[in-house]
């Protein structure tokens, strides 16, 4: 155990609170309890003015670019903070790592992913007005990256599809994977411990937990309902293309149009603009719950019979560990990435193809097999107590002594 240090743990704000920010939050909280004084420096994602250190940006020419000026202005603001007072920076998400420091771990989900391992599917989706602008501007940003990630000293990587992002993008082999543990919020943990021993298939509704965001791909799981149109199936979270995929449900359960011939571009693979309104009265067997409390979240996996995660390239996926926590199989995409780690096909969930027919069987399938759905799951609450945050405050402590060292 290291002596005592002052940390500095750095984090972009975005303005919403997810899995990420939880697990930041875990990671200060484990570090005070050793004994260390931990200080949060942020810096917000969303500038007052059309500004990149201190040059002023033509509002047109930055709001044609909203995700390459924002990001400049972010790096500049970290590139000037002071952190010298402290022993260890931690850098969180991107551009936190463009920090200067001799002793710095990098708690490491994803480059600034539009520019990385998603740019070629943000362009064919049409987010980029002129492709040959945005590629070029992912250069830029990837020449500026590659010094500032040469410099940390050690990343714990969120999952082996990032470590080997690292590897892809940066020729970079310094790190670890790092596997977070259960977010549950107040109160939550005892309700779920009970749940784990009762723990099997539920008679609810079949669970997808995800914001409406590109590419969650909440759409595919839309799409693979109406395909079972005896089966309920509820969505929990909000986003920005929740009103793309509440069309589509009311495209689908009032025109002849078939679920199964629906491809990518029809379905996730777009900017979600332009969305149809819903009548306020329309009905399916899809339900958009938005965002719930943690006591209903806990109850409504404790009543599902699975639960779909079908996110594209996924960096961790703690969805799913929630579902093998609460003693459910859970369905993932073969292009999952990180979802991919923690769902073994047959033992722990389903990893089928990201169509809506191949996610439709696989519902079907653990709706209709009851031992089997109870036999994945009571697997998964075998792999979900080997993610623990003991086991994960482990982790932190080598990736530290790897600076430290």
């Amino acid at each position: 155990m290291p002596r005592p240090l002052r940390i500095a743990f750095l984090k972009p704000e975005f303005g919403v609170a997810g899995g990420l920010e939880a697990v930041v939050a875990q990671l200060e909280a484990i570090a005070r309890a050793d004994g260390h004084e931990v200080a949060r420096l942020g810096v917000d994602m969303r500038p007052p003015r059309a500004a990149v250190a201190g040059l002023d940006i033509p509002r047109p020419v930055w709001d044609a670019a909203p995700e390459y000026f924002p990001y400049l202005a972010g790096r500049a603001e970290f590139d000037r903070l002071d952190v010298r007072r402290f022993d260890l920076v931690v850098s969180t998400q991107s551009p936190s790592f463009s920090v200067r420091h001799p002793r710095h771990l990098s708690v490491f989900y994803h480059h600034h992913r539009v520019y990385y391992d998603l740019e070629d599917v943000y362009v064919r989706a049409g987010f980029a007005p002129d492709e040959t602008v945005h590629r070029e501007a992912g250069k830029l940003v990837r020449e500026l990256d590659q010094p500032c990630l040469e410099r940390v000293g050690w990343f714990l990587a969120g999952s082996a599809t990032v470590a080997g992002r690292l590897r892809q993008f940066n020729g970079l082999t310094a790190s670890s994977v790092f596997h977070a543990g259960l977010i549950v919020g107040p109160g939550a943990g005892a309700a779920a411990g009970e749940r784990r021993a009762g723990a099997g298939p539920g008679a609810g509704a079949v669970l997808s937990v995800g914001r409406h965001e590109f590419p969650k791909r909440t759409e595919l799981v839309v799409a693979a309902a109406h395909l079972l149109p005896e089966v309920e199936v509820a969505l929990v979270g909000t986003g920005g293309r929740e009103a793309w995929a509440k069309a589509l449900d009311h495209r689908l359960a009032t025109t002849d149009a078939d679920p199964a011939q629906l491809g990518d571009v029809e379905t996730w693979c777009n900017t979600g603009q332009g969305a149809a309104a819903v009548p306020a009265d329309h009905r399916s067997n899809v339900e958009f719950a938005g965002r719930v409390s943690d006591t209903e979240l806990a109850q409504r996996f404790a009543d599902a019979p699975c639960v779909v995660a079908p996110a594209f390239d996924e960096d961790y996926g703690l969805t799913a560990i929630e579902a093998m926590a609460q003693g459910k199989p859970v369905i993932v995409c073969t292009d999952g990435g990180g979802l991919t780690e923690l769902v073994d096909h047959e033992r722990t969930g389903l990893v089928v193809d990201p169509t809506p027919a191949a996610i439709a069987a696989a519902i079907e399938r653990l709706t209709s097999d009851h031992d089997l759905a109870a036999e994945l799951g009571a697997n998964g609450l075998q792999r979900a107590a080997e993610l623990s945050w003991d086991a994960a405050a482990d982790e932190w402590r080598a990736g530290m002594n790897q600076v430290l060292a």
